[in-house]
């Protein structure tokens, strides 16, 4: 394993400060391993972050436009 666990929540977690760009997904929806969630904008660069597992959206805390901060929760999959 790569230190996922398949149970449980995953919250996805801001790597660095940034700016939210868009959610391409949306709560309850279906979600694949690998597939981008959220994508953060930090120093110019566009960060596509990606689900771990297969899940379902379950809750977005943020919106597009936002600024987070590092290893703010964005969104939580189940």
């Amino acid at each position: 394993g790569g230190g996922v666990a398949e149970t449980g929540e995953f919250h996805l977690k801001a790597p660095m400060p940034g700016l939210v760009v868009t959610i391409p997904v949306a709560e309850g929806q279906e979600v694949k391993n690998g597939q981008v969630l959220l994508i953060l904008e930090s120093m110019k660069m566009q960060n596509e972050l990606k689900s771990p597992r297969d899940g379902k959206v379950n809750r977005i805390k943020v919106k597009a436009g936002e600024s987070v901060e590092q290893r703010q929760t964005l969104l939580s999959v189940i």
